[in-house]
């Protein structure tokens, strides 16, 4: 989670998870499921990203506007919402997701919030595992992206199973970054550069921006087309800086990530495509130009 979405906790209960309807799923509302699942068939007759990142801020803030009795229950309730977005976001045919999950800002933050939440992403790499309805559904690829290191060595062993598990998987792709920021992946990517030299594999005067972003996390993935963050936040807190620098749409949305849906999504996808298609038409225009002077 971006640093903001953390708040001290001084109380060691887990609290149980609370299930978010699944709009695709839920018949608690038949009239709202159609509704939204005509919108998702309207959506797919244009272009879709290829790939979305979402930084999921506002957890804590959702707790205290429903008065849970603990904070970090918002951050179970994340999760849920994660599933949920996820799965609109694979059902309209993005090929990758990436997620701001942990910043290793946040191990600054007191033990026991640092130690609730390990444990939640433990338990969720587990279950991508064993038992997500998402991976089998969508063929997910599970990415962890990030100094994994840092991590507890109960979580590392998950996370990497996780990875392991699903690594055959060719149909969508999940990047989670856990422990990640920005610098910290560009400095990893620095270093890397500067090993090829010292080992011979190439000389200084190859090293430029493409060599440099090869040996970024994200590398494999299609470059980033949408930046999301939830919470009504107007700040970027360290993640994919390197990747939005260039043709990227970057939404602040005034909402908490809990609340988050389709109905924030739709405008979003919508200008990406008005864009797309306007931007197609240019090139189009340009290009007649082109060959119109040459004849």
């Amino acid at each position: 989670m971006p640093p903001s979405d953390f708040t001290d906790t001084n109380q060691n209960e887990t609290p149980s998870l609370k299930a978010t309807p699944n709009f695709l799923t839920s018949p608690v509302n038949y009239t709202s499921h159609h509704v939204q699942s005509l919108l998702l068939k309207i959506l797919k007759q244009g272009p879709i990203p290829q790939h979305i990142g979402f930084i999921m801020d506002g957890n804590r803030r959702f707790a205290r506007k429903m008065n849970y009795k603990q904070v970090v229950e918002g951050h179970f309730m994340g999760y849920d919402k994660l599933q949920e977005v996820l799965n609109i976001c694979l059902h309209l045919g993005v090929k990758v997701v990436t997620i701001y999950a942990f910043s290793i800002e946040n191990f600054k933050r007191p033990k026991e919030e640092v130690d609730t939440l390990m444990e939640l992403a433990k338990t969720k790499f587990i279950e991508l595992c064993e038992k997500s309805h998402l991976v089998n559904k969508y063929d997910l690829c599970v990415r962890i992206l990030g100094n994994i290191a840092l991590l507890p060595v109960d979580v590392q062993d998950a996370a990497k199973k996780a990875v392991e598990t699903t690594k055959n998987n060719t149909g969508s792709i999940l990047n989670i970054c856990v422990p990640y920021t920005s610098r910290d992946e560009i400095t990893s990517s620095i270093k890397s550069v500067i090993k090829s030299v010292e080992n011979g594999h190439m000389q200084i005067r190859d090293i430029n921006e493409e060599i440099i972003e090869k040996c970024l996390y994200t590398y494999g993935s299609p470059p980033l087309n949408i930046l999301i963050r939830t919470s009504g936040e107007i700040r970027l807190s360290d993640f994919l800086l390197w990747q939005c620098h260039k043709n990227c749409y970057i939404h602040f949305v005034d909402c908490f990530w809990p609340e988050f849906s389709l109905w924030e999504m739709l405008p979003i996808i919508l200008e990406y495509q008005l864009s797309h298609n306007s931007l197609k038409e240019k090139r189009s225009k340009s290009g007649l130009q082109i060959a119109s002077s040459l004849s």
